[in-house]
């Protein structure tokens, strides 16, 4: 599972042989550029983190876009459900003045413009589908990462079970996550059916059910645990040893993480 994972992808290593926790951008660097845009991944990947998270809906079209939402009522400048929506209509929705003038003009990103991109400067992607996916729309994504060549820098995540079963039969080489808001013994044997590499718990499903994700982690499964902006959530986390955090602010996280590990 996850040590053939680390196997093909390393790990980031702290002096005597300790193992920091990878830092992955929340919906790119979004503490500091609109969600889920290009420069906000752009943002992240200058920075150095070791994982972009992203999320993914589909437009009217058929195309794999990036959005968190099912409308793009919160983050762009239009209205209107994303897969009622053809890519001309949603190319024209303003996705960056509502956090500030400096981002006016930033698009709703096509899947395949980001992967291009990672593609381009060696950035890895986690991928979240957003509620259930249909064979054929995943495809589409299958179609987009073969054209980019990111199968292997990439986990592909979901809550769905229709999901990411159909993400194992369609994209089998592509490393999987399975995502839960509070952890469940019940679990065990889902993510053993949906031969998943990682159980990414929220912060307070982790804090929770603690005992229960450390269960996870001695059978071989990573963790990634979400959204967790501050560092005495960092600190709690690295102590149980989890294997990435995401965040808002990986910039802090790094500086939090150079400063525990690698300051002379």
């Amino acid at each position: 599972m996850f040590e053939a994972f680390l196997a093909d992808h390393g790990y980031p290593h702290a002096p005597g042989g300790e193992h920091k926790p990878w830092v992955i951008a929340h919906r790119g660097y979004s503490g500091v550029a609109p969600e889920n845009t290009l420069v906000a991944v752009e943002a992240a990947r200058v920075l150095g983190s070791d994982w972009i998270e992203i999320d993914i809906g589909i437009s009217a079209d058929g195309t794999p876009i990036v959005l968190h939402d099912t409308t793009l009522n919160r983050t762009t400048s239009a209205t209107g459900t994303a897969a009622q929506m053809s890519d001309e209509r949603i190319s024209l929705a303003d996705a960056g003045s509502w956090l500030g003038p400096g981002f006016i003009g930033q698009r709703v990103p096509k899947l395949r413009t980001v992967l291009a991109n990672l593609a381009d400067f060696d950035g890895n992607l986690l991928l979240e589908f957003k509620d259930d996916w249909s064979p054929g729309a995943i495809a589409q994504v299958a179609d987009d990462i073969m054209a980019t060549g990111m199968a292997d820098r990439m986990i592909l995540q979901s809550f769905s079970t229709a999901t990411l079963t159909a993400v194992r039969d369609l994209i089998p080489m592509v490393a999987r996550g399975l995502l839960r808001m509070v952890p469940r013994p019940e679990d065990k044997t889902l993510a053993a059916d949906l031969d998943v590499t990682f159980y990414n718990p929220s912060r307070r499903g982790f804090f929770l059910r603690q005992a229960l994700l450390e269960e996870f982690m001695a059978e071989g499964y990573g963790c990634l645990v979400w959204t967790s902006n501050v560092p005495a959530d960092w600190e709690r986390l690295m102590a149980a040893g989890v294997h990435g955090i995401i965040t808002d602010q990986p910039g802090r996280l790094q500086g939090y993480l150079t400063a525990k590990y690698d300051a002379d």
